[in-house]
């Protein structure tokens, strides 16, 4: 019942925060630092909602001086409202076009500067992903990615590779980040639901290397997060909130 509670609450708050951002986000519609900025309140706003507190490890690669790829691992619906908390100036995300057709928080999604994509049809994704190619290395952005491409509900799931091939085509540096479990480390039905870990990891080159590389990037990517993000969940489930 108390998470429900918080959902609705945090739906309702994040269209209230998304219908105050939008004036300040068209003073300089999709600049590069807007969704860091857009992310500051919603991670604030939404750390209140669920009652959790944030601990993160490897802020120097959180900030990039290079287009980079950050990749980490997808949970739920409230990866929505946590991921935001490791966006910094110059990252934006990527995500379906269809986010562009819901009211208000569309809205706030393209003027803060992020990259709708298609990808209903293979040649209409691969054109997707060279213009968000052209985009990252011409603009110095990067970008986060959820890899697995769709909600784990806590069971990984094999990386995909659209992720994986953009970081190639741009020559752009691949940063793993790791997520605490939340299945494993939260009560919501505590006003202090817990603590999340973000691990963020040592930048992996994809200079010199193929879009033959990219499996081969996935299987090691994603090792590294699952592994990552079991070890930190031990670590935030007993440092509890």
């Amino acid at each position: 019942m108390v998470y429900f509670l918080r959902l609705i609450i945090g739906f309702a708050l994040m269209a209230v925060v998304a219908a105050l951002l939008i004036p300040v986000l068209m003073v300089r519609p999709r600049h590069r630092s807007n969704m860091a900025m857009a992310s500051h309140w919603v991670s604030h706003t939404c750390k209140w909602i669920w009652g959790v507190r944030f601990e993160i490890e490897g802020e120097e690669y959180l900030t990039p001086s290079k287009p980079t790829i950050y990749i980490c691992n997808h949970q739920d619906t409230l990866d929505m409202f946590f991921a935001p908390v490791m966006i910094r100036s110059g990252v934006v995300t990527l995500g379906k076009w269809e986010l562009l057709y819901i009211p208000i928080i569309g809205w706030v999604y393209w003027l803060a500067g992020n990259i709708p994509i298609k990808r209903n049809k293979k040649l209409k994704a691969q054109a997707a992903l060279n213009r968000v190619a052209h985009i990252l290395t011409s603009q110095n952005m990067s970008v986060l990615i959820f890899p697995e491409g769709t909600r784990n509900w806590g069971k990984p799931l094999p990386f995909k590779l659209g992720a994986f091939k953009l970081a190639i085509a741009a020559e752009a540096d691949i940063v793993p980040v790791a997520f605490s479990l939340r299945h494993k480390t939260l009560s919501y039905s505590r006003w202090r639901a817990g603590t999340i870990k973000v691990r963020a990891l040592p930048p992996l080159s994809t200079r010199g290397l193929t879009e033959d590389h990219a499996i081969d990037l996935a299987i090691t990517c994603r090792h590294l997060i699952e592994s990552q993000a079991e070890r930190i969940s031990q670590s935030a489930k007993s440092s509890g909130a």
